[in-house]
């Protein structure tokens, strides 16, 4: 039974991560289909909404990991799309750990931001 619980955690974790060029590729105002096809099999589903900033009003938030790492503290993507189907947001959380560790992580995302 344990093999198979961390077999599921691996494949679980291993697709649910947003690769960077598909995060870079994404625009406000996209419809959610078209962000769909870049997007990941799976999404998280214990999201670190603590560490993102609070999501605009109205719309609803799917949260990818930044890096398929397994055992480790992770960066996480947020989209949020808004009542229309339109990306509205999108926002990368550094994963858990002191202040600067892991920064680079967060950096390959962040080259990307618009």
């Amino acid at each position: 039974m344990r093999a198979s619980g961390i077999g599921w955690y691996a494949y679980t974790e291993r697709h649910s991560v947003l690769e960077p060029a598909a995060y870079a590729g994404l625009r406000p105002g996209t419809p959610v289909e078209e962000v769909a096809r870049v997007l990941p099999d799976r999404h998280i589903q214990d999201p670190p909404s603590d560490r993102a900033p609070a999501p605009p009003e109205g719309t609803d938030c799917r949260y990818c990991r930044a890096s398929g790492e397994l055992f480790v503290a992770v960066g996480h993507v947020r989209l949020c799309f808004d009542g229309a189907g339109r990306l509205a947001a999108e926002n990368v959380s550094p994963r858990v750990g002191p202040p600067g560790e892991g920064r680079e992580e967060y950096e390959k995302y962040e080259e990307f931001a618009r």
